[in-house]
Formats: C-alpha cells, sequence, structure tokens
C-alpha cells in the first residue's frame, strides 16, 4: 500500500519558529557563501545540527538550541572545531545516549562558532529565541523533553492517529498495534513521556540503542520484542530509534508504522519499513508520515521524499546518492523546494532508466517460464541443493551425512562433529543456548525448499520462521562452505581428485555407453567484463567405438538414474570407451568453440546496436526534459514575485520604513540571481549529457559489445555411463 501522508494543522507559534529557522538558514548561507571551503562547511554543519532537530519535534529543537546558546555565551570556536564534530557526528554507533552526547556536544560547539558573527547574525537570533519562548519551552526548567510545549502539531496529530487506529469507543483495541520510529533519543523521550500522560504506561514501550550506564541491556531489549509481539501483552505502541531498529521482527502484531520524523537516507526509511513489511507478515502494512500544506515546507518537501523512495524501493540503492544532493540543496542550502523536487524526480527518472536498461524490456509470462526452466538446467532445485551438500560432505566421512529426519522436506545432519565441518555447523545452524552457560541448542533440521515453512491463514500463504528448523540457500555459510570445497576439487594438486568418473545406468537403448562431457564456457569483452560465464554437461552416445551427435540438451537431473561403481573390471571398459573417444570429443571442443565465438559476436553486434539506439533515444529525451524545465514555470513564477516585490518597493516609499525597503530590495536582488542560478545549473547539466552521450556512444559501447579475441571453452570433467548389461557381466561391446 502507499504511504499514508497526515496532514499537519498550522498554528501560529511553530509556524514563527519555522520562518525563523528559515530566516537563519538563508542568512548563514549568505554569510559564508564568498569564504573559505572550511568557513563554507562549518556553516552547512551548523545548519545541518539544528535543522535536523527541527524536523524531528520542537523539544529536540529546543534541546539543541538552549546548548546552542550556551556555546554563545561561553566561548569562541572555529571553523576546525566544528569540522572534529562533524567526523564524531557522523560515526557510526549503535548506543543511543552516545549519539546524544555527541548531538549535545556538537549544538555547543556550532554556538562557539555563530558567536563569531553575532553582530551579522543577531537579527535572526532572536528571531529563534524569540519563537522558543512562545513555545513555552524554559532555558532554566527541566530537560525539554519533559516540558510541554503550548503547540505541537506532530503530537496532537499522533494522538488523533491512536485514537482512529487502536481505540474504539475509548477502549484498546486487541488487534492493533503502533510503531513510532524517531532518529533522536531525545524525540523518543519527549514522545514517551506525554503519551504515558495520555495513557497508562504499561501501553506504552521504548527501545533504543544498547549500550553505556544507563543504557538498555540486551535482556531488557529482549525482553521489549516479547512483550510488543505477545499478543496478550497490554502494550500498544512502541517508539523506537533507528539504532534499535536493525535485526528487530515486529510483524506478528502490528501492521502500521508512523515516520515521526524523516531519515535524510532513504535507505534507513526502507529499514524502518522492513521491521512490519516482510514475509510472515499476515496483514496489508499502513506506512503513515507527516505533510504539510505549505508549498515551502520543509516537511512537504521529506513528504514527497518519503513517497519518492515507496515508488522505487526496490531500486534505492541506484538512486540513495540522488536523494542526498537533493535533501541537502533543500534543507541546508534553502533551495527552492519546487526546482529541487523537479531535479529530483529528474535525476531518478534517468537513474532507474539506467538501472533498466540492462533488464529486459518486459517481463512475460514466457519468460518467466524461461526463467523457472533456466534453474532447473543450472540445478537450483531442492534435490540438487541436497545432493551438493552431501557430496561435499561426504568428502569428509561416510556417507550418508545428510538423511530424512522424518517430516516432509526436512532433513537432519548425522554427524554434527564432522571433521572440518563442526565450526560451520556450530555458527550457522545451530543457535546458542537460552542460559548464560555459553552452550548451543541442539542442531537444527535443514529445509532446501520453503514448503516446511508456509502456513496457511485465511486465503494468505505466510512464510514463518521456526526455531527447530532452517531454510538453506545458496548464500547460507553451510551452501558457501560445500562450493568451495567442490570447486577446489576441481584443481590438481595435494588433495585433488581425477575428473572423470564412472556410473552404471541411464544409457540409451542400443549404446555401449554415454559420456557427460562438462564444458566451461567464457566471454570477455574489451573493457574485461564477463559477459558470457556458463558450465554445460553434453551427452555423447557411444555406439561401435564410435562417437555419436550429442544428445538433445537436457537439465542436470535429465539424464536418467544412474549409481557409482568402483569395480575394477567397469573402469577398465570405460577408459577403454574414452580412448576411442577422446579425439572426438577433442574436435568436438574445438568446434564448439568456434561456434560459440561466432554467436557471441553476431550477439554482441546485436545489442550494441540495439543499446546504441536507446542510448541515443535516452539522450534525446534527456535534453528534450531539460529545455522544458529552463521554460518551466518556476522561473516565470520568481518573474512575477519580483514585479511584485517591486510594486511594494513603490508603495513603500510612501509609508514604510527604510529597513523593510532594504528587506524587499535585497529579496528582489536575490530572486534575480536565483533566476540566473536556475538557467546556468540547467545548461550546465545540458553540455553534462552531451559529453557523456559522447563518452558512452564513441567509447564506452564500442568496447563492450565487442568481443576480446576469442570465447574459450575449457574441458572440467568427464563422467562414463555404462548400460546395465556391463554390471551384469556381459560385454560393454
Amino acid at each position: 500500500m502507499p504511504p499514508r501522508a497526515l496532514p499537519l494543522a498550522v498554528n501560529a507559534a511553530e509556524a514563527a519558529l519555522t520562518s525563523a529557522f528559515d530566516a537563519f538558514r538563508t542568512a548563514v548561507h549568505s554569510l559564508v557563501a564568498a569564504g573559505s571551503r572550511g568557513r563554507r562547511r562549518a556553516g552547512t554543519f551548523a545548519v545541518e545540527v539544528l535543522g535536523k532537530r527541527l524536523l524531528s519535534c520542537p523539544a529536540s529543537f529546543a534541546d539543541s538550541w538552549f546548548r546552542t546558546m550556551r556555546g554563545m555565551a561561553e566561548g569562541e570556536a572555529t571553523a576546525t572545531d566544528l569540522r572534529v564534530q562533524e567526523r564524531v557526528l557522523n560515526q557510526e554507533t549503535g548506543d543511543d545516549r552516545e549519539a546524544q552526547q555527541r548531538q549535545a556536544t556538537a549544538a555547543t560547539v556550532v554556538g562557539g562558532w555563530l558567536g563569531n558573527y553575532g553582530d551579522e547574525l543577531g537579527e535572526e537570533i532572536e528571531r529563534i529565541r524569540r519563537a522558543v519562548e512562545v513555545l513555552g519551552f524554559d532555558p532554566d526548567g527541566p530537560s525539554p523533553a519533559e516540558q510541554e510545549p503550548r503547540d505541537d502539531a506532530r503530537f496532537d496529530e499522533l494522538i488523533a492517529l491512536v485514537e482512529e487506529l487502536l481505540r474504539d469507543g475509548g477502549r484498546f483495541r486487541d488487534d492493533e498495534r503502533l510503531i513510532v520510529f524517531t532518529e533522536y533519543k531525545t524525540t523518543l523521550d519527549y514522545l514517551a513521556t506525554r503519551l504515558r500522560r495520555a495513557y497508562r504506561e504499561d501501553r506504552v514501550l521504548t527501545l533504543f540503542g544498547v549500550g553505556g550506564p544507563g543504557g538498555m541491556g540486551a535482556t531488557e531489549r529482549d525482553g521489549v520484542k516479547a512483550a510488543f509481539n505477545d499478543p496478550d501483552a497490554r502494550v500498544r505502541i512502541l517508539v523506537a530509534t533507528d539504532a534499535a531498529s536493525e535485526g528487530l521482527n515486529l510483524h506478528r502484531t502490528a501492521r502500521h508504522l508512523l515516520h515521526y520524523d524523516c531519515p535524510w537516507n532513504p535507505s534507513r526509511l526502507e529499514q524502518r519499513n522492513g521491521r512490519l513489511d516482510r514475509y510472515g507478515q499476515a496483514r496489508d502494512v499502513t506506512i503513515h508520515h507527516f505533510d504539510s500544506s505549505a508549498d515551502d515546507s520543509d516537511v512537504r518537501f521529506l513528504a514527497h521524499v518519503i513517497r519518492k523512495a515507496n515508488d522505487i524501493r526496490e531500486d534505492l540503492g541506484s538512486a540513495n546518492e540522488i536523494f542526498d544532493r537533493a535533501v541537502r540543496r533543500r534543507l541546508i542550502r534553502g533551495e527552492d523546494s519546487e526546482l529541487v523536487q523537479q531535479d529530483l524526480d529528474l535525476g531518478i527518472g534517468h537513474a532507474l532508466e539506467d538501472r533498466m536498461s540492462a533488464f529486459d524490456d518486459a517481463v512475460t509470462t514466457e519468460g518467466g517460464r524461461a526463467l523457472g526452466e533456466l534453474a532447473d538446467a543450472i540445478g537450483l532445485t531442492g534435490p540438487a541443493m541436497s545432493e551438493t551438500l552431501e557430496s561435499a560432505m561426504v568428502m569428509a566421512g561416510p556417507p550418508p551425512q545428510i538423511e530424512p529426519s522424518g517430516e516432509p522436506g526436512l532433513y537432519r545432519l548425522r554427524h554434527p562433529g564432522l571433521p572440518g565441518w563442526k565450526n560451520a555447523i556450530d555458527r550457522s545452524v545451530r543457535r546458542p543456548a537460552a542460559s548464560s552457560s555459553g552452550g548451543l541448542e541442539p542442531v537444527r533440521q535443514l529445509a532446501f525448499g520453503p514448503a516446511p515453512f508456509i502456513e496457511r491463514l485465511g486465503d494468505l500463504e505466510v512464510f514463518r520462521a521456526r526455531p527447530d528448523a532452517l531454510l538453506l540457500h545458496l548464500g547460507h555459510p553451510m551452501m558457501k562452505r560445500a562450493m568451495g570445497a567442490l570447486t577446489r576439487r576441481r584443481f590438481p594438486g595435494d588433495g585433488g581428485v581425477s575428473r572423470w568418473t564412472v556410473r552404471v545406468g541411464g544409457v540409451p537403448p542400443g549404446a555401449d555407453g554415454l559420456v557427460l562431457l562438462t564444458v566451461e564456457e567464457l566471454g570477455v569483452n574489451e573493457l574485461r567484463e564477463t559477459f558470457h560465464h556458463w558450465v554445460r554437461t553434453v551427452a555423447f552416445p557411444l555406439r561401435d567405438g564410435e562417437v555419436g551427435e550429442p544428445l538433445p540438451t537436457t537439465p542436470l537431473d535429465g539424464f536418467g538414474n544412474a549409481r557409482p561403481t568402483n569395480e575394477p573390471g567397469h573402469r577398465e571398459i570405460a577408459r577403454d570407451l574414452l580412448v576411442d573417444a577422446e579425439r572426438p570429443l577433442g574436435r568436438w571442443v574445438a568446434r564448439h568453440q568456434a561456434d560459440l565465438t561466432e554467436r557471441l559476436r553476431r550477439q554482441l553486434e546485436t545489442d550494441g546496436e540495439a543499446e546504441r539506439k536507446r542510448e541515443d533515444e535516452r539522450y534525446r529525451r534527456r535534453e528534450g526534459e531539460v529545455s522544458s524545465l529552463i521554460e518551466r514555470s518556476t522561473i516565470d513564477r520568481l518573474a512575477r514575485e519580483i514585479s511584485n516585490l517591486r510594486i511594494k518597493r513603490e508603495q513603500g516609499q510612501l509609508f514604510d520604513e527604510a529597513a523593510a525597503l532594504d528587506r524587499l530590495d535585497r529579496d528582489i536582488e536575490e530572486k534575480e540571481r536565483e533566476i540566473e542560478r536556475r538557467r546556468s545549473h540547467y545548461e550546465e547539466i545540458r553540455e553534462q549529457l552531451g559529453r557523456e552521450r559522447v563518452r558512452i556512444l564513441n567509447r564506452l559501447l564500442p568496447n563492450r559489445y565487442t568481443l576480446a579475441g576469442e570465447a574459450r571453452v575449457f574441458p572440467v570433467s568427464t563422467e562414463v555411463r555404462l548400460p546395465e548389461r556391463v554390471a551384469r557381466g556381459g560385454s560393454g561391446r
């Protein structure tokens, strides 16, 4: 479901604080714009520290502002001091109390730096001081997290949401719960305090990062998670920080989540959402966030960010830098919100185009069927994975190492202490015991498919993790170890094995034998990128000393049942067959290499031409978008605003004060500069597009779609299959 926007009611006190901070942000930007790089960076950091807190809640901003004021009174700080604080604040920590202390120190040092510019910023600082005072925060009172402001539209909307979702007839419902996420421990404390005043204390729990004296210990943290996931517990609201969200599974009882503030990195949004929107969630999840009706509101801009992040949630990794640039342009430099949103939408569209250009234009039913056939062909099936793990483990002990456990789809390890495998089993299949003894729980059962974990809830099939079973996949440590062990055995040397083997059975009628030749194919382009890497097994029937034509392509498990044999006589017969087949097989490998080279070259030529056309079309479309943006209404609107300001300027000459007239002059000049900046910005984008087009069409694509040398084909292994009559003592000829 799309995220749900909660409109914030406008009140005069909070609007005054927002307006005062906007003026402060603009003044700081103007102050440092012509300064050194260090000075500009210091101004950016000062705005970021305070701006993020303002967008979290009034209490968090008041806390940082009071510390900033104390820093201004206590002494001066340099741009270098702010650079040090920036590095400290950006260091990752899972301890919210430590992060809270870092933020407090950073706000104090920011105040020391702002003190250097008291004359230039005095008016803006005084406006913020008055706005915070009007909201009712007392710098000499308790912590702002314990104070209750006169107005807080966000908290009022939170209470309305609780009443709508969690309560019915004045009583809490049994089937609904709400998670409220915030970036800051100060905001968490403020919300918990006010929610517990509004409702009974046992209805509200908090969860924050572990660590430090007084921090939330692992036992307490586990207790909070268990209570929130317990349908019979009284808790209905959980307030959590981002640091506490990692690894949480809260989807069993909750389906509503509120972003009380918005992380500037959209990937953090997805991490929060993933606490509820995950496998095992039996209901539709709704994500809530705040929005504003003001066109130039930072809250409205962040609501747009949340919507865009939801639209491309599967591709956030390809657009994080675009989001970061947009957020900093709007929330730190204070650039026009409409312009930044347009550039954000344009940049995301281009990033997704680039990402999707590597994929087919559409996914069809036929394509889905082909994907399933591919999975079968390369052995991505439960039985194939089970056989792979068994084959790797029997190199360290007698078979079988894996056997059915008695429940369909589940297996057990016969020898958990197998040499060379014990550590991997202890780390990835067993879990630490719940007691403090330091021991391990019993070895869990293994599954190679999802069937043992599927539960039906009404019309829904839900994946439920089981404490007694583990789903193995190719990325699991056990499978990685198996693949590594088998790969190493391919190569000669100490401990290596022969690349040929003998089995009995699975031979076509009338054939003296069957040779399964496995080859590895490799194609590399002029950029040294591997674009073709494939391992295939080809079956050749043997009749009267002659090698027949290859059999039709068959999945790995489609060559029929065959059993291993260690009989010396069988190996002698197989060796004789291979002697006859060696030269014909060698000629086939050479022909296959030549054919593969020609096929790859033709495919590269076709794909390269198609990609050149797509790239040229993308460039023309982007150039058109930029051209239209230059003429868009944003520039026209600015021109109208300048005209209105000039009218006010003329009217002001009759009745306004000189200071007000000066402000109007500055506004006119700033908007004229903004028009020029926008035109210059879009022209620069157009020039960059042109340079990028030349680079891609003339250098990148020709090398990407040209085969370097010839394709390579390497024989990997040979399996000789003998007919059943050989096993019974008959002649193989």
